[in-house]
Order: structure tokens, then sequence, then C-alpha cells
């Protein structure tokens, strides 16, 4: 289960760190307030209960927590600013600390996504410069895979189920269909008759009203998003399933189709606005992806064009 930790706050981010730590090193964990820490958001003093594992509990002495939160989705700890960040501000930071005789351990979470070659430099780059012996960075995949999945109680705490995607499906397929539409969307003519041909969608405006109504999309998204985006190129999405030579692509759409409007039908009460769900499906399919590079607003008007033709939501 992936939890969208780009929606929080940092200081709820740094809250919700802190707690991480009194699971893996001990209740001994202390927090400071929101302000000038320097470069610490917690501290911790003694032999670590669970960390690096329940097994492997080598790590004792002086802890500093750190929490670098970002409100960017697909934020890497490769990003060069990331990178900067570390090297000119928390770097001499920690000299000090360690000169202090502050620090023996030093554990980064963030919801960054953490590389292994890039995320293993940037922790040997920290224990050399400042002479730490023992260094973590925890990403993004790490909190959600060990620390969040395995602890429904954090979870319930922090309500980050309100951030996470409540279904799962076969978003390989789609990015396929994006894929194979991309390759071909330059090729896809404008012609007079099938743009004439795509407004038949707004011409049953009873039928559309209802159908929002039903499914709760509101009225601004759907005049400035839908129509006002996304109508345009429904004409060229209808052509490339219409070209015999895209049959098998044809038949993965409409497999993906009927999976997700069984899942949204399941989990519709899981979020408020329709438009939500288009946004997390979005997310799900996007995040991260380098093939849809260029791409990604055709995952947005295919899902749309579902939603017109009622192969998702209320009919």
């Amino acid at each position: 289960m992936n939890y969208f930790l780009e929606e929080l706050d940092s200081g709820t981010f740094e809250k919700l760190t802190n707690t991480f730590c009194q699971q893996l090193l001990g209740m001994g964990v202390i927090s400071f307030s929101e302000g000038k820490d320097g470069g610490r958001d917690g501290v911790f003093t003694g032999r670590a209960e669970r960390f690096p594992s329940d097994t492997d509990q080598r790590w004792e002495g002086k802890f500093i927590i750190q929490a670098k939160h970002t409100p960017n989705p697909v934020a890497s700890c490769s990003d060069g600013e990331f990178q900067r960040l570390i090297q000119n501000e928390e770097i001499p930071k920690l000299k000090k600390l360690r000169q202090d005789g502050a620090v023996d351990c030093y554990l980064l979470f963030t919801n960054r996504k953490y590389s292994g070659i890039a995320g293993e430099a940037l922790c040997e780059k920290i224990r050399k410069e400042t002479g730490i012996p023992n260094v973590a960075i925890i990403g993004k995949e790490t909190i959600n895979n060990q620390y969040l999945n395995s602890n429904k109680n954090i979870v319930r705490q922090y309500q980050l189920d309100m951030l996470r995607i409540p279904f799962d499906f076969s978003d390989e397929e789609i990015k396929n269909i994006i894929v194979a539409l991309k390759q071909h969307w330059p090729a896809i003519s404008d012609d007079v008759k099938r743009q004439a041909e795509a407004l038949k969608y707004d011409f049953d405006k009873i039928k559309i009203d209802e159908k929002n109504t039903k499914n709760g999309l509101g009225e601004a998204y759907y005049v400035n998003e839908l129509l006002g985006r996304s109508l345009m190129d429904f004409n060229k999405i209808q052509a490339f399933l219409d070209n015999p030579i895209n049959d098998t692509i044809k038949e993965q759409y409409f497999d993906i189709a009927v999976e997700l409007s069984n899942i949204i039908t399941m989990k519709r009460s899981n979020f408020a606005a329709f438009e939500e769900i288009f946004l997390y499906i979005y997310k799900r399919i996007c995040d991260g992806n380098t093939a849809l590079l260029g791409g990604k607003r055709h995952v947005i008007t295919l899902l749309h064009y579902m939603y017109v033709e009622c192969l998702i939501g209320e009919k």
C-alpha cells in the first residue's frame, strides 16, 4: 500500500518520524518543537531496540533523528537540490554536533524515493565528512512497506488511510495503452467529422448532469477539466481505438475499464468527490514513470473518456 506522504505538512511528517523512532529505538526518543533545532528533529541516547533490525542491535550511543519532507510526489534522494541541501546545510551542522560529542548515529527520514546507488553514496559522504560511524537514510519505500503497512496503529493515529490508494488495479495495462497512444498521437488527424462527432458528449446535457450528480463529480471540475481540456482529444482516442492495428490495445482498454469499474463501485465510499478518483489513479500510474514523460496528460484524458462513455462511474 502506497501512502501519499507528500500530502502531509512538514510538521506532521516530523511527528510521524519520531513515532517511528519510538518503536525502532525506544520510548526515550525526545522530540523537538518546530523552529531552530540545530539539525535535529529528535534525539535518543542508548542502544536501539529494533534498528537496524530486531536481531541486529549494534547501533548505540547518541542518536540524531531528522525528517526531510517534500510535497513533490516524484522527488528522489538523487535529486541535485536534495544533494546540495545535505552537502551545504546538513553536513556542516552534523560536523559541529560530532565535534561536540553529541552524535554517534544519524537517521534521516524522507518521503523521497531512495535509490540504492545514489542513496548509499550520500550516506557514505555523510560518514566520511562528519566522522559519524552509523548513518542511514530511510526513504518512502521503506516507510510505506516496512513501517506503515505493518503498523496500522500508526496509520490510524495519523489518519494516513486518507492518503492511500484504497484499491489495486492493473496499472501496467494502462501504461501500455498510454505509451501506444503517445506514439500514435501525432499521426491522428483532427478531421472535422470526428471533431463534430466528439461534440456529441455535450449534446445530452440532462443525462450527463444526472451522471455527474449520481457520481458526485463537481460542476467546476466537469466544465474546466473534462470539457475544457479533455473533450477536444476524445476524437483522437476514438480514432485510435477504431484503427484495426490497435485491436490488441483496444482489448486491453476494455479489460482495464471493466476492472476499474468494479473497483470504483466497491471502493467509492473511500473518496469524496469523483474527481479525487481520477487524481489517485493518475498518481498511481504516473508516479516516477519515465516511459510516460510527455504523455502523462493522456492518462487523465483517457479516464475522462471512460467516464463519459459510461465505462466507469454510475450511469
